[in-house]
């Protein structure tokens, strides 16, 4: 190439260079999108809906949570890994994405090339709740009735390959009752047919049916977790009724599309540790029964890698299927 030639292009280079570092010094400057893979309602929409206006405050742009339920999160986590990676795009991830692909027969995404994994925040127990219409008040009356009836005691679910699904065959399994399987589009849709009598039980996060629990509109029945829920002291784990092996714990994460620039990467992260190291924001995510659980890089992508392999031996083991 003559010099005639060269040095415009350099320039252009140089200009084009110039403007996206300019572009990256000034992130964001327009409102982010944070997708939630679920209808409104559940546990991983409730903890978008915590950490979104806090980090709305710090970063001086909005992020707006987008619900896109459907596909047991298929359909929403999709959506993040297709969109530009220009960092206005984050997913609110949890369980679901980690089983997706041990239970899938084939993703339109490839877990763990076409994400960046931004940040854990939270692990969280489930609560297995059932409707005061079933007359069952503790596990041993659920297994007894179950077990009367099987097949007729509708277990609801945030959809088909999500953490409730697996939770409630482990249950079956463990227990050898035949809850009928109900997926809905997310943790939220359930909880409003089980408080409209429509169907029996589901396993959610605590934290988002705790003025149900109190007012008697939901019954909790038992917790998954290592250890009590404070905020439910009187509730036992499984494992302390003879149920062990119904033991999973979910997980909530932030993702972005793969190839997001690092500096917008380094800027949420920046801000997330503010959050995270916020007293009142942690006891925030204790009161609606999160455990705080901060991870970032390498250490969340492998924390995610860990999980799949766990959850992909779950699915096998426990024998749940997609249909």
């Amino acid at each position: 190439m003559s010099g005639k030639h060269f040095a415009p292009l350099a320039a252009a280079l140089l200009f084009a260079a110039q403007a996206n570092h300019a572009a990256d010094a000034h992130y964001p400057a327009r409102p982010i999108r944070m997708v939630v893979p679920f209808v409104a309602g559940g546990g991983t929409d409730l903890l978008a809906r915590l950490v979104a206006p806090r980090m709305s405050d710090l970063l001086g742009q909005q992020i707006v949570v987008d619900n896109r339920g459907g596909a047991g999160s298929v359909l929403g986590t999709q959506i993040v890994a297709k969109s530009p990676a220009d960092g206005y795009t984050l997913g609110m991830m949890d369980t679901a994405f980690a089983i997706n692909p041990g239970f899938a027969d084939k993703l339109p995404y490839d877990a763990e090339r076409d994400f960046n994994f931004v940040a854990i925040i939270a692990t969280s127990p489930t609560v297995l709740v059932a409707h005061p219409g079933l007359k069952v008040r503790n596990m041993q009356e659920l297994i007894a009735a179950a077990k009367a009836n099987p097949g007729k005691i509708k277990g609801a679910s945030a959809g088909i390959g999500s953490s409730s699904h697996l939770t409630l065959a482990m249950l079956n399994s463990a227990a050898k009752i035949n809850l009928l399987h109900i997926p809905y589009k997310g943790a939220g849709a359930a909880i409003l047919d089980i408080l409209g009598g429509h169907t029996d039980l589901t396993f959610v996060v605590p934290g988002s049916v705790m003025p149900q629990i109190q007012s008697g509109q939901m019954i909790a029945l038992a917790l998954t977790g290592k250890k009590p829920f404070a905020g439910l002291p009187n509730v036992p784990t499984f494992a302390s009724i003879g149920l062990p092996e119904v033991n999973p714990e979910a997980f909530r994460f932030i993702v972005s599309p793969a190839g997001v620039p690092p500096s917008a990467d380094k800027r949420l992260v920046e801000v997330l540790t503010k959050v995270m190291n916020v007293p009142e924001f942690r006891s925030r995510l204790a009161d609606n029964g999160f455990d705080a659980e901060f991870q970032t890089g390498k250490e969340a992508r492998e924390f995610v890698a860990r999980e799949i392999r766990k959850w992909r031996q779950a699915v096998k083991d426990s024998g749940a299927k997609a249909n």
